[in-house]
């Protein structure tokens, strides 16, 4: 039963740092401003794009394109508030992943060192 025990304090501890990993970028995910500034600025920048197409008529003309180089469109946006989920997502799972791995792990371990010190009774012969 030791084995179990010290097999179980292993995933402890690795389930804890996977936990920790995933946690983290949770955080900077959540905390970070990637998507809203440049969904900000987009909403800036569509009235830019309709005047473009107003003074140009076609939005594939090189009118047009020029006078938006450098703008900000909402395709933009939802490309990065896209990103945005995924990257949580690849936060939420390794933390939820970890916790459990870590979960077991603790109980592994107290489990596999609790039964490892009882005394098992003698057989008589």
């Amino acid at each position: 039963m030791k084995i179990v025990g010290i097999l179980g304090i292993l995933a402890f501890l690795l389930g804890g740092l996977i936990f920790l990993i995933g946690l983290i970028v949770c955080i900077n995910t959540y905390t970070s401003d990637y998507a809203s500034s440049t969904c900000e600025q987009a909403a800036r920048d569509r009235e830019k794009f309709g005047e473009a197409k107003a003074l140009c008529g076609s939005v594939t003309s090189d009118c047009y394109k020029q006078a938006t180089i450098g703008l900000t469109s909402q395709a933009d946006c939802d490309y990065k508030t896209e990103y945005m989920q995924k990257q949580m997502l690849m936060g939420i799972v390794p933390a939820v992943i970890g916790g459990i791995v870590a979960f077991v792990g603790l109980l592994m371990g107290v489990g596999g060192f609790f039964f490892a010190r009882r005394k098992k009774p003698a057989v008589a012969s």
